[in-house]
């Protein structure tokens, strides 16, 4: 039984509305959750002003003015659990890229070259023999002579070249425990640095409400 204003829990049992949705907050999903658990913390409490209008502002105002604050809290203690910083002590990445090219040549040379003579020899004398090597002398006689000389001279140079490149890359992450630390050691750092965040803001409301002793 309220003996100065009004508790929460005669509020709630006639509808009363809070409206505590406007308040910023870092997840929309978790602000039934936060005020329902404000709401139950102080269900028998005696609102600490004259009217429940009056009580409503001033929650409101008071839970715009703290929850900016509260919200990193709450979004850097859900961090270190989602991503589970501390089990896994060991977080690295390493990245490498580079290039490589390639070239290559050849070159061959061949030198071809030769001399082949013809010779053709008619006489009217057969028993007047006549030796090739005497077939240039004007001396000697022979009805008709011909001479064919061909000297060939063939060079072929081939050259070839060839280039090429490319790049290399890779990410290499290592994620995990070091051993420094047992996993048992680490949750119970987990446990020890956990924050009630929620009772952290329900305590700053406390003022809201009669200080009765």
């Amino acid at each position: 039984m309220a003996k100065y204003t009004i508790t929460i829990k005669t509020l709630i049992d006639n509808n009363f509305d809070f409206r505590m949705n406007n308040y910023p907050i870092f997840d929309e999903e978790y602000r039934n959750v936060l005020n329902q658990n404000i709401l139950n913390h102080y269900y028998e409490n005696e609102i600490g002003f004259e009217t429940a209008s009056l009580f409503r502002f001033y929650l409101n105002q008071k839970l715009n003015e703290i929850m900016p604050y509260y919200n990193e809290l709450y979004k850097a203690q859900r961090n270190l659990i989602t991503n589970n910083l501390l089990l896994n002590n060991v977080n690295l990445t390493e990245t490498l890229q580079g290039t490589n090219s390639t070239q290559s040549s050849s070159t061959s040379q061949s030198t071809n070259s030769g001399t082949s003579n013809n010779k053709n020899l008619f006489q009217d004398t057969p028993q007047g023999n006549i030796s090739n090597q005497n077939i240039d002398d004007s001396n000697v006689y022979a009805t008709n002579v011909t001479l064919d000389r061909n000297t060939t001279s063939n060079s072929i140079n081939d050259t070839s070249s060839a280039t090429g490149s490319g790049t290399n890359s890779y990410i290499k992450t290592i994620i995990g425990n070091n051993g420094s630390k047992f996993n048992i050691d680490i949750l119970n750092d987990i446990k020890n640095n956990l924050m009630n965040i929620d009772l952290m803001i329900i305590n700053d409301l406390n003022e809201l409400f009669m200080q009765i002793f």
